[in-house]
């Protein structure tokens, strides 16, 4: 880790100075408010780290986190004047409000900066980031070479938060930094703000408070929103050892051109070198190493075929190397070389590199190992991992805009035997290729939404399925999803569905079911009559979950209610699915009772949805909804309301108004014309804290 302080230039800590003042002094001690320079530079280096940690969450999230940790670091370096005239343009203490709470108080204790030094920093800081974006003279310190510098990595909350920054403007999370890092009230950030040169702040205010009321106000103090204290690995020894060497045998193969003109002047035309000195430059540039740490294909790891047998670790550091092609050096080099340029900017190695959401595309972290190398379907597939990322080579003998040769990489940390269980090797328009675990012993394909059909039995080669159907992008007419059986080595028979979101590896699907007297169900597989029935009606969902590097979605049935004049009983769930950087989105839905014949497996009502939160997981267990219904015959409409176990009243508000009532089994259903505006249901807790409709 690095930690850096910069020092004072005037003076020592408690020194009194009887020196004459100079001319800038008499002119700032002419002027109430101003500080002198002296007391800035003490501002500076008693709040550094603060004034740092607010540039970073201010910086844009189009910089990466590299240079957002230079470029945080060279605001507030810039923010002290060199010279008095500096100082006395800035923005007048006046202007700006003091903190009422110091940085280091927000992050956990210490005493409050005082004065308007700490101010007028804290407001040259904002401004700068503000205006310039990150930007900064190249000239400007600090700069590094060879090195990457990153914070360190926090848990889920702190990944989420992250993420929602991200989706902010720069106005909205200089906003959201001062409510939250500095503690300022409303009119105080405005009043900021405006004196740094934003002309309208409510807007941004406004969302940062709706943020603010989602993640709590010492968030910012994790580690991942700390330029000061950073992780460090190199990034560019691939390209200083390519580069050497092409150096080396360019000027190798000029020297020998330069000899053989001279020597042998009629041997060629025009001093033109022989053919096998462009062969051997070629050859010396295919031995080059390709990894990022100066890997080659014969640094690849390959893990035994019976590994799994003997280890407590099931993942993918488990798996074996298989392929027809495992010996190919070109094709091994050629998917470690786009793996080492991931990160790189402007080069056409890295255009050919895609991060799925969440991960952030860096060179790999040791050596690979290798999991497949082979032709697959009319393209060439190397699948690589390194324990934190799978890295899927795809080269199509025909590339086209939509099969183009890429490398796609996407995190494979914390998996198990489950989300491990299998990846997609090839897509295409004969169907999905997955590459099974070799703890799998049965695979089966069957239609999710059909629970009643059988599943067909599947026999990989070499660990390959044949070519299943590919779900589809819109409707649900049919939804295909693998039931796999682990071996008795691993487990007692177990079986579980996993299913094509379109990302590498293979969704999980797991099913809770509905609540009883006894402690929280826990997620079990979705394999049994109970859960192929309720996803049989809730895989119209799925859709909306591709492309996001989702891990695993659970199915959560948290109430049943029997509905008004006798017309059966309805369950209510909530989807939850999780990605792989930790962050998850959550629906509640309404399934009416199942009739007969078609109607059985009809989709289920979504009643409310939350893009980004941890509703209905383990960090989150209580949730209500609610949804207007009309009752078949008789016409007459009610709203619904439902809510996990330790509800004991229900409520709702906005389009309509019902009072709190005690509800002993967590269910409300009131008479209410069709409402116009959207209704909000609200849910008190046994512990009197209070639940509210997904949003």
């Amino acid at each position: 880790m690095v930690r850096e302080s910069p020092q004072p230039r005037n003076g020592r800590p408690g020194s009194t100075s009887t020196a004459p003042r100079g001319r800038g002094e008499r002119r700032a001690a002419a002027r109430p408010g101003r500080p002198p320079v002296a007391r800035a530079e003490a501002a500076l280096v008693l709040h550094y780290t603060r004034l740092a940690r607010l540039a970073y969450t201010v910086l844009p999230a189009t910089l990466d986190r590299h240079r957002r940790v230079l470029a945080a670091h060279a605001l507030v370096q810039q923010s002290l004047p060199s010279r008095l005239p500096d100082l006395l343009a800035g923005p007048h203490p006046a202007e700006v409000p003091v903190p009422r709470r110091s940085p280091e108080a927000a992050a956990g204790g210490g005493s409050a900066p005082a004065g308007p030094a700490y101010a007028l920093l804290r407001a040259t800081v904002l401004a700068a980031a503000l205006q310039r974006g990150g930007r900064r003279r190249p000239w400007r310190l600090p700069r590094t070479w060879g090195l990457t510098l990153f914070p360190s990595s926090g848990g889920p909350e702190s990944l989420a938060l992250e993420r929602a920054l991200a989706e902010l403007g720069t106005t909205e999370r200089a906003a959201y930094a001062l409510l939250a890092l500095e503690g300022l009230t409303q009119d105080e950030a405005g009043q900021l703000l405006v004196a740094v040169g934003v002309s309208d702040p409510r807007p941004a205010l406004r969302r940062a408070a709706r943020l603010g009321a989602t993640y709590p106000a010492d968030a910012l103090a994790a580690a991942d929103f700390d330029p000061c204290t950073v992780h460090a690995r190199p990034t560019d020894l691939l390209r200083r050892r390519r580069r050497l060497r092409a150096g080396s045998v360019l000027a190798a193969a000029l020297v020998a051109a330069a000899v053989a003109a001279l020597v042998l002047p009629g041997s060629g035309q025009g001093g033109v070198p022989a053919a096998g000195a462009g062969a051997g430059a070629a050859s010396s540039l295919a031995s080059a190493p390709a990894g990022g740490l100066g890997i080659t294909a014969a640094d690849l790891v390959r893990v035994p075929a019976d590994q799994w047998r003997h280890t407590a670790r099931i993942d993918f550091t488990a798996w074996p190397a298989r392929g027809d092609r495992l010996t190919d050096r070109a094709l091994l080099t050629r998917a470690l070389t786009l793996w080492s340029a991931a990160g790189e900017r402007g080069t056409a190695s890295a255009a050919l590199v895609r991060a799925t959401p969440g991960t952030v595309p860096a060179p790999p972290v040791q050596a690979p190992r290798l999991l497949w190398s082979g032709r697959l379907d009319g393209a060439e597939v190397v699948l690589l991992d390194d324990g934190a990322e799978l890295a899927r080579y795809t080269r199509p003998d025909r590339a086209t805009a939509a099969d183009p040769e890429q490398l796609q990489l996407t995190r494979s940390d914390e998996s198990d035997v489950t989300t491990a269980g299998a990846v997609l090797l090839r897509s295409s328009r004969a169907g999905d290729r997955f590459l099974l675990a070799p703890w799998v012993d049965t695979v089966q394909l069957r239609d999710l939404r059909a629970p009643d059909t059988p599943a067909q039995d599947l026999v990989p080669t070499d660990g390959v399925t044949a070519a299943v159907p590919q779900p589809p992008s819109s409707g649900c007419g049919s939804w295909p999803v693998l039931q796999l059986r682990s071996s008795s080595v691993i487990a007692e028979h177990h079986a579980f569905l996993l299913t094509d979101l379109g990302g590498v590896t293979a969704a999980h699907l797991t099913f809770t079911p509905p609540p009883s007297s006894g402690p929280a169900n826990y997620p079990r597989e979705a394999t049994g009559t109970d859960a192929l029935l309720a996803w049989a009606r809730l895989a119209c969902g799925l859709p909306a979950l591709r492309g996001q590097d989702v891990k695993s979605v659970n199915a959560w049935e948290f109430a049943k209610q029997p509905l008004p004049e006798g017309r059966g009983t309805a369950l209510w769930t909530c989807t939850r699915a999780d990605r792989w950087d930790g962050s998850g989105s959550a629906a509640t839905q309404f399934l009416a009772p199942a009739a007969t014949g078609q109607d059985r497996n009809a989709p289920a009502l979504t009643t409310a949805v939350q893009p980004k939160g941890r509703a209905c997981s383990r960090y989150e267990q209580y949730v209500v909804a609610g949804t207007w219904w009309r009752a078949p015959g008789s016409g007459h409409g009610y709203l619904l309301a439902a809510g996990s176990r330790h509800v004991t009243r229900l409520g709702a508000e906005g389009g309509l108004s019902a009072p709190a009532r005690t509800v002993p089994q967590q269910t409300l259903a009131l008479p209410a014309a069709r409402p116009r505006t959207a209704v909000t249901v609200i849910g008190t807790l046994d512990t009197g804290q209070t639940a509210r409709t997904l949003k």
